[in-house]
């Protein structure tokens, strides 16, 4: 879906997407981009996007996720107690940094409420810095548009999630609600009203600045102050299935090396069935207690910049 941002107050373009394995390494990029910078909000938008994807590597093998519209839409169908989860990334070719600039993992509950995980926006988007040639407005706007088409064509009750301390404010007037503290809680009506003033305002043109526009740029101002984070920075998730995530996406010769290396297979295991071989990897791993060295080892087979702390290394001493 392409969707209307601000580039230093002039009009662009972006596409929200379904995310792609291909996709995930933009985290790792947003922290390369960041380099040693300590800004707070600019490492808040780097640690909520490890954890989306964190998130997503840990729960997409047991989960339901969708990758695109009408897959939620046949889901849903299919079963309409299911939940569905969704990760999406807001692209541009404008943003010198990077080519993801916003992100966004949620969830259509059992119960037919969507759930936001995390959202958030590259760093130098949440807090450009003072010599930004690059002001963006909108990214949490286009995110937030995306996943309330979903809640309209599900007809979901409610959108709700955790806002941080800074967002709180950036929820409660973006989504007209009476009071935001930690939960964010916008029931139907309040998404529809949303999405209503969204369309109005990239209707319009500039000059004059109409009821709608100015609406919008009221908004965009908001984001300035408030990033439109959401997340906790306190979530667990299990090392063991992002680790046999992270595995089974390496290419079947990189897994039988790694195999070898740690002599976790048997003699014949560039023969065995990939699913067989995955198995017997983490069975041996388990047995010879050699579960951290495969977890550096599957690590170092990803060119994506700095390494995750591996967190078998305590368990195991």
């Amino acid at each position: 879906m392409e969707l209307t941002l601000e580039l230093n107050d002039k009009r662009v373009k972006a596409d929200v997407l379904f995310a792609q394995p291909s996709d995930f390494g933009f985290a790792k990029k947003w922290q390369q981009n960041l380099g040693d910078d300590q800004n707070p909000i600019r490492n808040d938008s780097v640690e909520f996007a490890k954890l989306a994807v964190a998130k997503f590597e840990a729960e997409s093998e047991q989960g339901t996720y969708a990758n695109s519209l009408q897959d939620f839409r046949d889901h849903v169908s299919s079963n309409p107690k299911i939940e569905v989860g969704g990760f999406i990334l807001l692209k541009c070719a404008w943003f010198p940094h990077s080519e993801v600039i916003g992100f966004s993992h949620f969830r259509r509950s059992w119960c037919n409420k969507i759930i936001l995980d995390y959202l958030g926006t590259h760093p130098f988007i949440a807090r450009p810095e003072g010599d930004s040639r690059h002001i963006v407005h909108g990214t949490g706007i286009a995110l937030l548009y995306f996943i309330v088409q979903i809640a309209k064509q599900e007809n979901c009750s409610a959108l709700w999630g955790e806002a941080t301390s800074s967002s709180a404010t950036y929820y409660q007037r973006t989504f007209k609600l009476d009071r935001v503290d930690d939960l964010i809680f916008a029931p139907n009506e309040k998404l529809l009203g949303f999405s209503e003033r969204c369309e109005k305002g990239w209707a319009t043109t500039k000059e004059g600045l109409p009821a709608a526009e100015e609406q919008l740029s009221k908004i965009y101002a908001l984001e300035v102050e408030n990033p439109p984070f959401v997340g906790s920075k306190k979530a667990m998730f299990n090392p063991s299935k992002r680790l046999a995530f992270r595995f089974m996406k390496l290419p079947y010769h990189t897994q039988t090396e790694i195999a070898k290396k740690l002599e976790l297979a048997t003699s014949d295991a560039p023969g065995l069935p990939q699913s067989e071989l995955i198995k017997a990897v983490f069975r041996r791993a388990r047995e010879k207690s050699t579960i951290s060295v495969l977890w550096d080892l599957v690590e170092k087979s990803y060119s994506e910049g700095a390494q995750e702390v591996n967190p078998f290394k305590t368990a195991q001493g």
